[in-house]
């Protein structure tokens, strides 16, 4: 019995230990046009399947340039899912939601650790174009 109770206890400590701590950043520009989309709700998240809802690793809104910059970190037992999600009204000029725009960071830009040691530069987008499978959310 002393056995089982030693071999559960390492078990339970090694799925304790399984999980790690991951860390993404991401930074751009955003533009409407030939202008800087100023104000723009930007969010990090971690991307979750299944019943776990998604984490939310930070969120900002653009500077009077169109610029952001995010970084979070999250605990996971599998490597993190990051993605951007930009909400934002350029050219919406039927819809009243924000559409949306989710764009996957990739797993290169992954770090371990709370500190990320590698920044994805999304660059300067146009936000009048549409993409493929973009959406529109009210409640963001």
């Amino acid at each position: 019995m002393i056995a089982f109770k030693i071999l559960l206890f390492f078990v339970f400590l090694s799925a304790v230990f399984a999980f790690r701590r991951q860390s993404v950043a991401v930074q751009g520009r955003l533009m409407c046009g030939s202008m800087p989309a100023r104000g723009v709700l930007v969010k990090l998240f971690d991307e979750d399947d299944g019943p776990d809802p998604d984490d939310l690793l930070d969120h900002g809104y653009t500077d009077n340039d169109g610029k952001f910059s995010l970084s979070g970190d999250t605990v996971e037992f599998t490597n993190i899912d990051p993605e951007l999600r930009v909400y934002h009204s350029c050219n919406n000029y039927v819809n009243p939601c924000n559409r949306e725009w989710i764009i996957q960071i990739p797993d290169k830009y992954i770090s371990a650790g709370k500190t990320p040691t590698k920044v994805f530069d999304f660059g300067t987008m146009n936000l009048e174009i549409e993409l493929e499978d973009e959406g529109h959310d009210c409640i963001h």
